[in-house]
């Protein structure tokens, strides 16, 4: 009786360890799959970005597919500047040059794009800090110029350090740490030079299996998610509005169902990350 029972228990644990082996690598793929699908969004915009010496702008999520200007950068005609508040902005896959598949997630969620829109002007083209010098004196925390001037050398460059402070977008974890930075504390002037700055260049959000804040392919309303919206999901929502102040936040994942729930994917590069992708980073002259 005793090795009847034994054997049983030895094939429950089995079939238990079989499911949570089935049950990690079911979640490592879909892990591989959102990040394979922010992965290549981040090549398109490094390639716009190569190309433009700018991000583009978002996309109006609330358009359809196959509607006028559904995946077209907002706005339309360009007028130089982005929409400040990018309400509703997914990624715009038309402008990029990849399909609509390629801007969304496993769950058929449109993946949300957010850029600061300093960054997205066709006017002042700030992707580019090849006229950036090593030898650069800071001068102030948000420097002399809008850009590097060409033909500078040594001191009489900006500074890659005044050239990126305050540029950028504001990433933190779920616990208030800063992922990304573009104005870290700095009361000295013109000296000592500002801290490193690490504003996020854009930032990508897959909403999760739960759709909690995505855009589908309808345009309609922000998908409700579970049934508990997490707190730290809240700001990552595609319907908020761009503000100075936004914080996004790539919180650890929780599935509790809980006001703690989070499963949002997010990629937050730094404006550094993608200049010199692209051999648009400081250079020596």
């Amino acid at each position: 009786m005793v090795a009847v029972v034994a054997a049983i228990a030895i094939i429950f644990l089995a079939v238990l360890a079989k499911y949570a082996m089935q049950d990690i690598e079911r979640k490592l793929a879909v892990q591989t799959g959102v990040n394979k699908a922010l992965t290549k969004i981040d090549t398109a915009l490094a390639n716009f970005v190569a190309q433009n010496k700018r991000l583009p702008c978002p996309a109006n999520g609330t358009i359809a597919s196959g509607l006028g200007n559904a995946g077209v950068e907002n706005p339309y005609p360009p007028t130089g500047v982005c929409a400040l508040n990018q309400i509703d902005g997914v990624v715009p896959w038309v402008t990029l040059g990849i399909s609509e598949t390629d801007a969304m997630d496993p769950w058929n969620g449109r993946i949300t794009y957010r850029v600061q829109p300093a960054l997205a002007s066709s006017i002042t083209k700030l992707m580019d800090m090849s006229w950036c010098d090593p030898a650069g004196i800071p001068t102030g925390a948000s420097g002399v110029a809008l850009a590097c001037t060409p033909g500078c050398v040594g001191a009489a460059c900006m500074s890659a350090l005044n050239y990126l402070y305050s540029k950028g977008l504001q990433v933190q974890d779920g616990t208030g740490i800063w992922l990304n930075n573009p104005s870290p504390l700095w009361a000295g002037a013109p000296v000592p030079p500002p801290p490193n700055s690490t504003g996020a260049a854009y930032v990508l959000i897959s909403h999760g299996p739960s759709g909690a804040g995505a855009h589908n392919r309808g345009g309609g309303p922000v998908q409700p998610g579970s049934a508990v919206v997490g707190t730290n999901e809240m700001p990552n929502f595609a319907n908020r509005a761009l503000t100075g102040a936004t914080i996004f936040i790539d919180a650890q994942s929780n599935t509790t169902n809980t006001l703690a729930d989070f499963d949002d994917y997010l990629h937050h590069p730094t404006i550094t990350s993608v200049l010199n992708s692209v051999s648009l980073g400081t250079r020596s002259h």
